[in-house]
């Protein structure tokens, strides 16, 4: 009989997990799997991160220890008195005139995590040399329809011409944080459309091309305060339609493009007052529909963008005068519709935008005579709708603003 009671209770016994406490015992399982796995991914992560940091304070210290015992400062690589821990990578070094110095650091083990140290940080911090992040106070307003930007060398001030308005507006700039503080006075008037903006070598002469009133705005500037104030004659005449515009360095010439009329207007300027006078003869021919111009850095030779004729023109520069003289070949081809053109600083290599065709043009420059001819390969692909070119003082990087894709396009330059 108690035999009989055992096996009627042991029968009574569930055999298995119900179908919802299964789901409980899933769900619960999935969770704890979650946290050991999130746990682990923070501690190898902040592991990556704690190893990257000390290594870029140590490649930090030893460009401090080679700078004190260098007549030339920075070394431009790191030394090789420190080395990175295994799977840890830098980039970047010290910038061409030995004065500061900006180095990458990532790992191998993950690769997105990226960290740099610079002289001026002089901290391990997250982020990559040029990154940019947006101030606190991220935006200034301006007048309407904002087209360019200028500054002069020493960065304490930033012009911008304002289209829609008819202006440009004036701001003061902290070297140390980089924010921008309208002035007493915020803008100045310009002439109709404003397109092109140039400021002198010496900082103490700002232009702007109007595009519609087929003039030059030129103003005095206050290199104090940063105040421009319009010339007793505030204007001069140009071609028609004037867009791009330069200052020579030598600060004794400038040019504005006409777009409408394909020609470059050119000027002696005055380098105590900044007043521009036009020259004997006051225009040379480009090809169709020019819109910027450059100036090689030894002041010998000048270029122009056509948009309409998908060339670039070339001059020599008279350096007593600033006449210009057309080249024995006056012009190189590009692709569809060039626009920003720019020198190298070593006045080797000349890179033009073809907005419609997304590329960069590429040419090496003769020295002796000006001549550009096209690297091999000749052009490189940019995104959608290239506009603007920037090249970095030291000729190691070339940037691109890609009007159409809304983005930059980066580049590393072999010289």
């Amino acid at each position: 009989m108690r035999n009989d009671k055992f096996i009627l209770k042991i029968n009574n016994i569930k055999s298995g997990f119900t179908i919802v406490e299964l789901m409980i015992v899933i769900v619960m399982m999935t969770i704890m799997a979650a946290i050991t796995y999130v746990t682990y991914d923070n501690w190898e992560r902040n592991a990556i991160t704690t190893q990257i940091k000390s290594d870029l304070n140590g490649a930090s210290s030893a460009m401090e220890n080679a700078r004190n015992f260098s007549d030339s400062g920075y070394p431009e690589v790191i030394p090789t008195t420190f080395s990175n821990s295994e799977g840890v990578s830098f980039s970047g070094g010290g910038s061409f005139d030995g004065e500061s110095f900006c180095i990458n650091g990532s790992s191998s083990k993950d690769t997105s995590i990226k960290h740099y140290i610079s002289s001026f940080t002089r901290e391990a911090t997250a982020g990559v040399c040029g990154g940019l992040s947006p101030l606190s106070t991220p935006t200034i307003a301006t007048g309407s329809s904002p087209r360019h930007i200028i500054m002069p060398v020493d960065g304490t001030s930033l012009y911008v011409i304002n289209e829609g308005s008819n202006t440009i507006s004036m701001y003061s700039r902290n070297t140390t944080t980089g924010a921008l503080t309208a002035l007493g006075t915020p803008t100045i008037a310009t002439g109709s459309a404003p397109r092109g903006i140039a400021i002198s070598p010496d900082g103490t002469s700002v232009y702007a091309t109007n595009f519609s009133s087929n003039t030059i705005s030129m103003y005095s500037r206050n290199t104090t305060t940063g105040a421009l104030t319009a010339l007793g004659t505030p204007t001069i005449a140009t071609g028609t339609g004037p867009r791009g515009i330069n200052v020579s360095p030598d600060g004794s010439s400038v040019y504005a493009v006409g777009y409408s009329s394909n020609t470059i207007s050119m000027y002696s300027r005055n380098t105590t007052t900044g007043a521009l006078t036009a020259l004997g003869t006051p225009t040379i021919a480009t090809g169709s529909n020019p819109m910027t111009v450059v100036i090689s850095p030894d002041n010998e030779s000048v270029y122009a963008t056509n948009y309409g004729s998908d060339t670039i023109s070339m001059y020599s520069r008279n350096t007593t005068t600033g006449a210009l003289t057309t080249l024995g070949t006056p012009t190189v081809s590009t692709l569809d519709c060039p626009h920003t053109i720019v020198v190298s600083s070593d006045g080797t290599s000349v890179y033009a935008s073809n907005y419609c065709s997304t590329s960069i043009s590429l040419y090496s420059r003769n020295a002796s005579t000006g001549i550009l001819s096209a690297y091999t390969p000749a052009t490189i692909s940019a995104g959608t709708g290239p506009v603007g070119v920037g090249i970095t003082a030291d000729g190691a990087s070339v940037y691109v603003a890609n009007y159409g894709a809304a983005n930059i396009g980066m580049y590393s330059r072999n010289h």
